[in-house]
């Protein structure tokens, strides 16, 4: 069963019977895909939405014109906030027909690796011989199991003035140094020393989550799964119209890069309101954005 059903109301779904039984049971779809010349089979997505931006995409082959067989299916909630990024990047997992997408953003300080909404774009672009476009616009959203809402750090209007300035300084310092300069490479080491050693005092009488406003990092093994730490820009209810669970729909704000959050109301803890944080770990989604673009032509033999 995959761990993040329950994240869109579906936390009594318990075997993969069910989850084959629910598409089964569905009169309408909300979206239909295949391809062919992407290998020997005839693919095929299925699409389900079950609340505002909450759904199930299922993938798989076509067996017959009214079969397919599912290779798996994965629980998703769709963005709504273009995120434009130089030299994204796509990598297929070895044993399914699914993409990590991956791409650098300097406000965030990691790689950003996310599981492909659109796999099946990305299928049809690699089928026609196309190129990755150098500039991308990712939609990012995610799923959540566990959460907890934090209250804010009280920050005066000059306070916050001087973290976009810093934030501004810092991620001029970052793309200074990717392109080999060295004095902001200097100045990002000593940048990161003063502040461990300003940290380090203060958690000797404060709790870390005063001090730290916000954080995003990797979180265990799997590579698209983070802990992060953001504020919370704006808060929206769905009701999965299969179970009757209420999902949170919650819009975080991390060093202004959005990410439109789905989280089953029995797992957040504390109420969420607009200023407030958002503490837990996510599995991390992207929607690609591809512009229409023309097949590669051969080239002419003289």
């Amino acid at each position: 069963m995959h761990g993040f059903l329950r994240a869109i109301g579906f936390s009594k779904l318990k075997t993969k019977k069910e989850i084959i039984n629910l598409l089964a049971n569905v009169k309408k779809l909300d979206g239909q895909a295949e391809l062919t010349g992407y290998g020997a089979d005839k693919l095929v997505e299925l699409r389900k939405m079950f609340g505002r931006n909450i759904g199930i995409a299922w993938n798989g082959t076509s067996v017959s014109e009214n079969t397919m067989d599912i290779d798996y299916y994965f629980p998703f909630v769709y963005g709504e906030y273009n995120n434009i990024h130089e030299d994204v990047t796509v990598e297929k997992r070895c044993d399914r027909n699914a993409f990590l997408g991956a791409c650098e953003d300097l406000r965030v300080g990691v790689s950003m690796i996310f599981h492909v909404q659109n796999a099946m774009d990305i299928m049809h672009m690699k089928a026609k011989k196309m190129d990755m476009p150098k500039y991308c616009s990712v939609i990012f959203s995610a799923l959540s199991t566990s959460g907890i809402v934090l209250l804010p750090i009280k920050m005066s209007p000059n306070d916050e003035n001087k973290k976009k300035q810093s934030l501004k300084r810092r991620t001029n310092l970052i793309s200074a140094a990717r392109q080999g300069d060295e004095s902001a490479m200097e100045a990002l080491t000593f940048e990161d020393m003063d502040t461990y050693a300003k940290i380090s005092k203060r958690l000797m009488h404060e709790d870390v989550f005063t001090i730290v406003a916000s954080s995003f990092m990797p979180y265990g093994l799997e590579s698209d799964m983070y802990s992060i730490v953001a504020d919370i820009a704006t808060v929206n209810m769905t009701k999965n119209e299969i179970t009757g669970e209420n999902v949170y729909l919650i819009t975080l704000n991390y060093n202004d890069v959005l990410i439109n959050l789905a989280i089953n109301e029995a797992d957040l803890e504390g109420e969420p309101q607009p200023g407030r944080r958002f503490k837990g770990t996510i599995w991390l989604q992207g929607r690609i954005i591809l512009p229409r673009m023309e097949e590669k032509k051969k080239p002419e033999v003289i």
